[in-house]
């Protein structure tokens, strides 16, 4: 086998994040009554893919990304309401109730694990990932979660994947691969670190080659006859 760990992304890889983010965030609204739809919602992706792009970057930090995303969105969408920490806090709540799984990862996980080593690397919030995983079944396949909101570090920096590589059981880094859905985070990251990159890529929306990639993949078992030479 080429590989024997894998470091894979949490969301948009194993978590349908969409859906996560489309039910929680109107959980959120509703629950101040306010009005909810696929606008407001828009809106909030929006102003929330931007200020994680700044987080990745270290332009701002995670406390000010938590209630920067609804003091924009109150800005744009709901004139007259004040509290956007108030809304953070719901929202931060009901995202961690959400953990609706991308179709097929239970099984994928299930047979990734007679394989490799699997280890979770995420940007997420420790509250929303500890939350969702505890919902989840594939947590037992799963041999520790790396959160960056627990190292004080992000993604893609080189010192998040240092302390990672310094606490799995698998020292060569040839036989480390990075799994994910993001370019700017999870592929960067990878090359940062000198490690091999693998893009999942369900929609076919990058083009390769890539100059982040070593692989693409649609399904997460591709990964298999991946590390087998096969593909």
């Amino acid at each position: 086998m080429l590989f024997t760990t894998l470091l894979i992304d949490a969301d948009e890889t194993l978590f349908d994040f969409g859906k996560c983010e489309y039910h929680a965030l109107k959980n959120t609204v509703e629950s101040e009554n306010l009005n909810f739809n696929d606008e407001i919602y828009g809106n909030f992706t929006a102003i929330n893919s931007r200020l994680w792009r700044e987080f990745e970057k270290n332009n701002i930090t995670r406390s000010e990304l938590r209630v920067q995303r609804f003091r924009e969105l109150i800005e744009k969408c709901f004139d007259g309401f004040e509290d956007a920490d108030k809304l953070a806090d719901i929202y931060i709540n009901k995202l961690a109730q959400q953990a609706i799984l991308i179709d097929g990862t239970e099984q994928a996980v299930e047979e990734l694990e007679k394989y490799f080593d699997l280890y979770v690397i995420t940007n997420g919030l420790k509250d929303v990932q500890r939350g969702r995983f505890s919902r989840t079944a594939i947590t037992k396949h799963i041999k520790k979660l790396y959160i960056s909101d627990e190292m004080n570090v992000q993604k893609p920096r080189k010192e998040f994947f240092d302390i990672v590589l310094s606490d799995i059981q698998e020292k060569d880094k040839s036989k480390i691969l990075v799994v994910g859905d993001s370019l700017t985070s999870d592929m960067q990251g990878g090359r940062n670190a000198g490690l091999a990159t693998c893009l999942f890529d369900p929609k076919d929306k990058i083009q390769m080659p890539n100059d982040l990639c070593d692989y693409k993949i649609h399904r997460l078992t591709e990964i298999i006859p991946l590390a087998k030479g096969e593909i």
